[in-house]
């Protein structure tokens, strides 16, 4: 089916907290009426109810855009397009910027980077870009550990703005920011608030579980990770050491108290690239400690007694939030997790290169 930006679209939203996923259509089909040479007035945006579409345009027949969003959660959507209608529905606002950009996607947009912006291919007419598909629909992510991320590092958080709008536009659920950025600070709220005009849930954390430790490491030797007989301070730390559990707690609760945010992502320290099979050498799992305590855990063991310590904070803190942590998908252990802990068995490598759900900004 063909999309005919000639046509003089109406625009029907429910709500003015809809206005943006509308305007960002329009903003789309202005971009294919210059490329085609369409001169012609942008597609008019309407409140009104669905019930009331129909005395909403005149005349009643006219081509038209219906946007619908529901109060559930998650980002579920649906979309279909007939000759003179294109019905646009989310389970929600997220769901409905999914719907918007999905149709867009499979009309031919394509945002690989926050910075390149590609444009559909034409139809047969000059005016008609072809869709891929006559209709579109996507599931809801309402369990936080279905959802789609962007990962933030401290580089590409220069560039939070460009990021937000690519992740909304790649139907992303929610962006995941370095613990380092101040919680009370206007930076943060400024990124906060972006990401919640697409309805993007704010999260926190990354490759960051020693970062809890590392102010400590210099006063407390024992905390060390032991190789070959030898303390390293370089990456993650020595889990069983009392000092350390003291350590993770107190600066776990310190970190909770100054955040309301209801997912964190702990992982072990990020070291090295890809090995020869293309599976991931990044999680850090091989770089636990070896001392005659820690023998007796695998490394990803130890990593469990670890993100627990930190979990039962968040638990006393805010018994709703929760915590991810990296494995292997074929990892046992005998160690239990944490209720409000969830494992990440794939974690993001680069930008635009999905794993797992996760994006990487870089």
């Amino acid at each position: 089916m063909e999309f005919d930006v000639a046509k003089s679209w109406v625009l029907i939203i429910e709500s003015p907290s809809i206005r943006r996923p509308a305007d960002e259509l329009v903003r789309c089909i202005e971009l294919l009426r210059t490329e085609a040479g369409v001169k012609q007035n942008p597609p008019l945006v309407l409140e009104a109810q669905a019930a009331c579409v129909e005395q909403a345009i005149s005349p009643a027949r006219a081509p038209r855009v219906v946007l619908r969003y529901g109060t559930e959660k998650g980002g579920g959507f649906s979309w279909r397009l007939e000759k003179d209608h294109l019905d646009i529905e989310g389970d929600s606002v997220r769901g409905l910027y999914n719907a918007v950009f999905d149709f867009l996607a499979n009309l031919g947009f394509c945002w690989k980077t926050p910075f390149l912006e590609e444009l559909p291919r034409k139809g047969n007419t000059g005016h008609t870009y072809v869709l891929a598909e006559d209709h579109g629909y996507g599931s809801s992510a309402s369990d936080v550990r279905s959802r789609r991320r962007l990962l933030f590092n401290k580089q590409s958080v220069k560039k939070w703005e460009e990021w937000i709008v690519w992740a909304a536009r790649n139907r992303i659920d929610a962006v995941a920011l370095p613990l380092a950025i101040n919680p009370a600070g206007h930076f943060f709220e400024q990124i906060n608030k972006a990401a919640k005009k697409y309805d993007l849930a704010i999260e926190a954390g990354g490759w960051e579980l020693s970062n809890l430790t590392r102010h400590s490491l210099f006063r407390h030797k024992e905390m060390f990770r032991m190789t070959d007989g030898k303390r390293d301070r370089s990456v993650n730390f020595c889990p069983t050491a009392p000092e350390t559990i003291k350590v993770l707690r107190k600066e776990a609760k310190k970190l909770f108290l100054k955040r309301d945010i209801k997912v964190y992502h702990f992982w072990s320290d990020r070291i090295g690239e890809k090995d020869g099979s293309g599976a991931s050498k990044n999680s850090g799992v091989n770089a636990w400690c070896s001392c005659p305590t820690c023998r007796a855990f695998t490394p990803d063991e130890q990593n469990r007694i670890a993100v627990n310590a930190v979990a039962d904070v968040l638990l006393s803190i805010r018994p709703d939030a929760k915590i991810s942590f990296y494995e292997p998908l074929s990892e046992k252990s005998d160690i239990d997790i944490r209720p409000n802990l969830f494992k990440v068995s794939r974690l993001p490598e680069t930008s635009g290169v999905e794993a797992g759900g996760w994006f990487l900004a870089t």
